[in-house]
Order: C-alpha cells, then sequence, then structure tokens
C-alpha cells in the first residue's frame, strides 16, 4: 500500500511538473526572442562613419564600393541582403563576418573594428541611428534581430 502511495505522489508532481515545464519534457529550452531590432537604432553616425573608413580598407575590394557585390563578394545591402538575413540576429552576421571575412585572413579584424562594420552596413540599409554605440559583445548582439521591414 505505502509502495502505491509512493508511486502515486511522485507520478502527480511530475504531472505538475510537467503541466507547467511542457518544454522540459522535450529537452528543449523556449527560445528567447530577441527584444529589439535594427529598427530600433542600435548604433550611432560616429560608428558608421567609422565603419565606413573600416570597410574601404578591407572589406571594398569584394563587396563593392555601394556595398552592392561583386564577382568576389555578395552584396551587403538591398532585397537579395535583407532577405537572406531578415530573422536572423545582428550577432550571427557580426560572427559571420568575423569568422570568414576577409577570405584570405578570417579572424584577423578587431572585434571593435567588426561592429564598426556592421553599424556601417546597418546605415546603408538606412536602419536608423541612434545615442549608442553597436556593442562588440555576443550577448548584446544576439539580442538585436535584423528585420527587413519596419515593424
Amino acid at each position: 500500500m505505502n509502495r502505491r502511495l509512493l508511486f502515486a505522489a511522485v507520478l502527480g508532481g511530475f504531472a505538475i511538473f510537467a503541466a507547467r515545464h511542457p518544454l522540459a519534457l522535450a529537452g528543449t529550452r523556449p527560445s528567447r526572442e530577441p527584444g529589439r531590432s535594427v529598427w530600433d537604432s542600435v548604433y550611432t553616425e560616429a560608428q558608421a562613419s567609422r565603419g565606413d573608413s573600416l570597410y574601404k580598407a578591407t572589406c571594398v575590394k569584394c563587396h563593392g564600393a555601394t556595398l552592392t557585390g561583386t564577382d568576389d563578394g555578395s552584396p551587403l545591402t538591398g532585397a537579395n541582403f535583407l532577405g537572406n538575413w531578415s530573422g536572423l540576429s545582428a550577432g550571427e552576421l557580426y560572427e559571420k563576418i568575423r569568422t570568414t571575412m576577409p577570405p584570405d585572413k578570417p579572424k584577423s579584424i578587431p572585434r571593435p573594428d567588426l561592429a564598426d562594420i556592421v553599424a556601417y552596413i546597418f546605415a546603408q540599409n538606412h536602419f536608423p541611428a541612434g545615442s549608442k554605440a553597436l556593442s562588440d559583445s555576443a550577448e548584446a548582439l544576439n539580442a538585436i534581430k535584423i528585420l527587413q521591414s519596419k515593424p
């Protein structure tokens, strides 16, 4: 009799836990949607200006002076770029650039410079500038969603 009571108590506790935490049974955690987007003024004009100089020194040869792409590099502005990146985070864009660019020397651009280059890309895609610079922190960048259209 005691075993049945113990079994029922454990089973009841498990059922309560499962009802309150349904994803625990699936082995997943609820995803945390970024609370900000590129439309929330996530970089400064001064930062984008620094990014312009850095872009011209390291990126222009492949992506072109107007960021529209070349035979050697994809566009970093416009419908194709935004269509590919919309819904992803600024952190994903930052990491793609950090780990693959420039193609002849990946991972060679210092982290703060990369944030400036991403700010420049955002400026060229007509996202608004603000009063706080784009961070080079993965956590901060991952909290910013790239959205093609203003919400």
